[in-house]
């Protein structure tokens, strides 16, 4: 779950407590929800951050906040109406029981200076995939309501297609170090990216 969002909008401060709690609800651990925060501009944002937004919605009139993506553009929310956290608890559960393509493995290892997360991607369906994109958002545990899982840095790679049982393998670099120390966490995701879904097919947390 991506949530896209501003400091002080007064919208985002009705859902993102809603994201939160379940993201911190023991049902809802890692292996069924990874959920990032995202500056779509102002405080927070970065560059990266910014791109992915005007990716994900060229319209800038689309872009307005909170915006909460479900699995790519599976299911947006767009603003606060009609949002609770029933409601995204039951849409999380519908894209949570979707069938996995994509298995993702992945291993850190972090120095003075840098990250390094490598690991690789396979197709685990019984048919090809195409347009495949990998993806590591690295975000920061702020320890606070507002942003509390705010996105520092997102770096992507290109698949292209990927055969049945096949296999990519992939190596990401960062310049964040002292990952533990900083409360940083990575979440690695695979993307189909030839609709305009752009559907996440998997992800994996990383510690």
């Amino acid at each position: 779950v991506e949530l896209f969002n501003t400091d002080g909008c007064a919208s985002c401060s009705v859902v993102e407590p809603y994201l939160e709690e379940i993201a911190a609800d023991p049902e809802y651990n890692r292996d069924k929800l990874v959920f990032v925060e995202e500056a779509g501009w102002g405080v927070y944002s970065t560059s990266e951050t910014v791109a992915r937004y005007k990716w994900y919605l060229p319209s800038s009139s689309d872009r307005g906040t909170p915006n909460i993506l479900i699995n790519g553009l599976n299911k947006r929310y767009h603003h606060s109406t009609g949002v609770s956290k029933a409601v995204l608890t039951s849409q999380i559960d519908t894209q949570g029981n979707l069938e996995a393509k994509i298995k993702i493995t992945a291993t850190r290892n972090t120095d003075a200076t840098s990250s390094i997360i490598s690991g690789t991607v396979t197709n685990i369906s019984a048919s090809d995939l195409s347009n495949l994109v990998v993806t590591l958002m690295t975000y920061k545990n702020r320890g606070q309501q507002g942003f509390k899982y705010s996105v520092t840095n997102i770096v992507t790679e290109d698949i292209g297609s990927l055969s049945s049982a096949g296999t990519y393998a992939f190596s990401f670099t960062v310049d964040e170090p002292y990952w533990v120390a900083n409360g940083l966490h990575g979440a690695v995701l695979v993307q189909e990216t030839g609709t305009s879904k752009k559907e996440v097919l998997q992800v994996l947390f990383v510690e």
